[in-house]
């Protein structure tokens, strides 16, 4: 077969050669630039912006993450919020609070004179689920079953 390619090529005349020579360059040319040059180029291209928008979603997701961390950092609470959460804690389990004047930003110390012991250690329990800690306390036995408590909560980080 390459042999009647050779006769047929050698038949032809010397400007036809050249033609048939010019004509497969600038089928290999075509070939090369539409080919493999242009689709290579495209899929550099493709890369380059798959690339910036993967950045771009890493960065909204960074910056999302960021913001929920940032909303989940506000609940170190103030002296006055860990006082009105107490003070109504208290209340809602039936317990009179005599709250102490000096005390630390995020700290309240009480008393309370006639608590069933049951009951307070729920209740304390129960605030150590909502990040509040058990600093120090003191039972003394009362009248009728009760304790007399002094204690000192603090809040705690969560």
């Amino acid at each position: 077969m390459m042999a009647a390619l050779g006769k047929w090529f050698a038949a032809l005349t010397r400007r036809e050669q050249w033609l048939l020579g010019a004509a497969g360059a600038l089928t290999g040319l075509v070939v090369a630039i539409f080919g493999i040059l242009l689709p290579t180029l495209s899929t550099i291209d493709q890369a380059k912006l798959d690339h910036e928008e993967a950045v771009q979603r890493h960065g909204r997701i960074v910056a999302s993450v960021d913001a929920a961390q940032q909303q989940a950092r506000p609940l170190t609470k103030a002296t006055a919020d860990i006082d009105l959460l107490i003070t109504q804690n208290a209340a809602e389990k039936g317990f009179d609070l005599v709250k102490s004047a000096n005390s630390a930003p995020g700290q309240i110390s009480f008393r309370i004179d006639q608590a069933r012991a049951p009951a307070l250690l729920a209740w304390l329990t129960e605030l150590e689920g909502q990040n509040v800690s058990v600093r120090s306390i003191a039972l003394r036995p009362g009248a009728n079953s009760t304790v007399t408590v002094d204690a000192q909560l603090q809040m705690s980080a969560p």
